[in-house]
């Protein structure tokens, strides 16, 4: 299975080429809101996961560029940093490409130097911070028994200072569990400390691997940003759309539908297809017994039924 993704439109990022470094669903949480799914491999142990077979078939895409892509994102199935590889990986993609390259982190493991330096030459790095509580970090994003909050803020504070590129920090904001004034009040007081260049408000759209993480209403995301302070912006409702990609492979879907469940909508924006072309595959793929559908908040989800294994 291909280690890219993509390029999909991005709430955050544009269009974006996702990199998958670790295998699924290798990861140092296990997020009740993850839309991957529940956590197979809870580790904080970093591996170098297939990183010249990565490299090579990034190489090979970036050979031909494109003028549309916004980023190369080091992402996908489980915390990239986990891959002791990333910062040859990202190295890799500077000398193939001009566009810049993100990193889409979790931010657990940034108390270690060596995870800092391998990540600084990337151009943005997207961590999350979805609680300032001890007791609500658990809760939410049930880490390794060995993190803690404040390992995970001393790391965060580490990148502040060493790190040249942005810092665009995502809180995912979950009903009934860090939306209450007094755990908004201390995800305040974090913010001020840790200096984001940007703050990104998130909340479950998406099936999650938990039904306890519910969404808030867009109006109860605006209230959030107003009391957390200025610059806070809301992605959870934005919408972008992708050019159409011709010559599209069943292998492409199910690909996709493979890191994460996603509507006929969602999958049209994301292919520049019509949603008539996206929902005559989708029926195929159902036939075949390729992809499942369930109904998530009146909304059909597709999943590809297809293991990834990067």
């Amino acid at each position: 299975m291909s280690h890219l993704f993509g390029p999909v439109p991005s709430r955050r990022l544009g269009l974006s080429l996702g990199v998958d470094l670790v295998p699924p669903k290798t990861c140092t949480f296990d997020c009740l809101y993850c839309e991957v799914g529940r956590t197979t491999h809870l580790t904080r142990r970093r591996q170098p996961y297939r990183v010249k077979e990565i490299i090579r078939e990034l190489a090979d895409y970036l050979a031909a560029p494109s003028s549309d892509l916004n980023y190369v994102t080091m992402a996908g199935s489980g915390e990239p940093t986990l891959n002791l590889g990333i910062g040859e990986i990202i190295t890799a993609a500077k000398r193939c490409t001009d566009t810049p390259v993100a990193v889409l982190t979790n931010g657990s493991l940034f108390y270690l130097p060596e995870v800092r330096a391998a990540v600084a030459d990337s151009d943005v790095i997207l961590p999350s911070l979805d609680a300032g509580r001890e007791e609500t970090f658990r809760r939410i994003n049930r880490p390794h028994p060995a993190l803690t909050l404040d390992l995970v803020v001393s790391g965060l504070k580490a990148l502040r200072r060493e790190y040249a590129g942005q810092i665009w920090l995502e809180i995912m904001v979950l009903k009934d569990l860090n939306d209450r004034e007094e755990e908004l009040t201390a995800l305040k007081g974090l913010l001020r400390e840790l200096a984001p260049d940007r703050v990104q408000l998130n909340t479950a759209v998406r099936p999650v691997a938990d039904k306890a993480a519910r969404p808030l209403t867009p109006e109860e995301m605006t209230a959030v940003a107003r009391f957390l302070g200025e610059n806070i912006e809301v992605t959870a409702a934005s919408r972008r759309s992708a050019p159409e990609r011709l010559g599209l492979k069943d292998r492409d879907l199910l690909d996709m539908l493979a890191r994460r469940p996603m509507t006929a909508g969602d999958l049209a924006q994301a292919l520049g297809l019509s949603l008539v072309q996206v929902r005559e595959r989708l029926g195929r793929l159902l036939k075949s017994g390729l992809v499942s559908r369930h109904m998530h908040r009146e909304e059909d989800f597709y999943r590809s039924l297809i293991t990834s294994t990067p």
